[in-house]
């Protein structure tokens, strides 16, 4: 493999991002769980928001329109979340938790302290990488990359 310096360090973060959603769909196939692993979050924001639009979604999770929407189809397949129009208005569709998917994430929930523990032998063996990623979206947003080059 080749060795990567900074200049790719979004390729280096994006591979370790693929390490951790390969390496968690494990987990979850062994747990019973049938929430995609980058839907989490998407289910939880459901779940907490209550019947809610693709529009909330987006502003909950600050997530693209288009990524939301193409989740969406693959957790109703599964029966996890139902789609209705907006009593209050019809041009809007409502994403709504279904007990299966409240099911799903109670037993997704159940594994938190799995993944924390997990999470810290890691860190043991690496740094503090989760407070460390942190920084550097932090620092990113404080002052892009185009403000730190002379190009």
């Amino acid at each position: 493999m080749i060795e990567l310096n900074r200049t790719f360090l979004g390729r280096l973060s994006e591979q370790l991002s693929e390490l951790i959603e390969q390496q968690s769909a494990e987990v979850f196939k062994r747990a019973g769980l049938l929430i995609p692993v980058k839907s989490s979050s998407l289910m939880g924001a459901i779940a907490t928001l209550g019947p809610v639009s693709v529009a909330d979604l987006v502003r909950a999770l600050g997530r693209s329109h288009q990524l939301i929407q193409q989740k969406i189809p693959k957790l109703v397949t599964l029966g996890l979340v139902t789609r209705q129009p907006d009593p209050q208005d019809q041009r809007v569709i409502l994403i709504a938790i279904t007990d299966k998917g409240r099911e799903q994430l109670a037993l997704l929930d159940s594994l938190d302290g799995e993944f924390e523990r997990a999470y810290a032998e890691m860190e043991q063996d690496a740094g503090p990488v989760f407070d460390g990623i942190k920084r550097a979206i932090k620092s990113l947003q404080a002052r892009p990359l185009v403000e730190r080059m002379d190009v």
